[in-house]
């Protein structure tokens, strides 16, 4: 395999991506908004201090509602502007490459713990909160069809070895 390919930068991508990788993160958040609001509902019934009542209500509803999109303005904000010149992704056999103008990185397939697939992309996770999006609409319907095989072979090897014991 060898796809060679420019990706332009694309903040709505980005925005995905990092929803993507925090949804984790984001649920257990939304758990606890969801646990202040029954608290502050059970202060209520209570009677107790109406300040602090309305505190667990008010944080409970911020934490379920608003705290995602939060996060996520921030996070883009955050981001290096190396980025926004778009890059040049290359997929082989071996090496998953991300050249910016700035900056390159190279990652074996063997360092992607997981792949999440989006109808438009591949999230290459590798850990708990970092990602390398792969764009689907960048790529020809035959790279598509060959990047998708590779990953279905890519995963078979990699729980084969982890089956066997053999480090990865």
């Amino acid at each position: 395999m060898q796809i060679s390919m420019w990706v332009p930068y694309d903040e709505g991508r980005l925005r995905r991506t990092i929803k993507i990788v925090l949804r984790p993160q984001m649920r257990l958040i939304r758990v606890l908004g969801a646990v202040l609001v029954l608290v502050g509902l059970l202060l209520a019934t209570t009677g107790e201090a109406f300040e602090v009542t309305l505190l667990a209500v008010v944080l409970g509803v911020v934490f379920m509602t608003a705290m995602s999109p939060l996060v996520v303005g921030r996070t883009v904000r955050m981001q290096s502007h190396v980025i926004k010149d778009g890059f040049h992704m290359t997929l082989t056999e071996e090496w998953l490459t991300v050249a910016f103008p700035l900056a390159e990185t190279k990652y074996r397939w063997a360092g992607v713990d997981r792949v999440v697939e989006t109808p438009e992309a591949w999230y290459l996770m590798l850990g708990k909160v970092q990602s390398i999006t792969v764009p689907k609409e960048t790529m020809t319907d035959a790279q598509r069809a060959e990047f998708a095989a590779f990953l279905t072979t890519e995963q078979q090897r990699q729980a084969s070895r982890s089956f066997l014991g053999q480090p990865r």
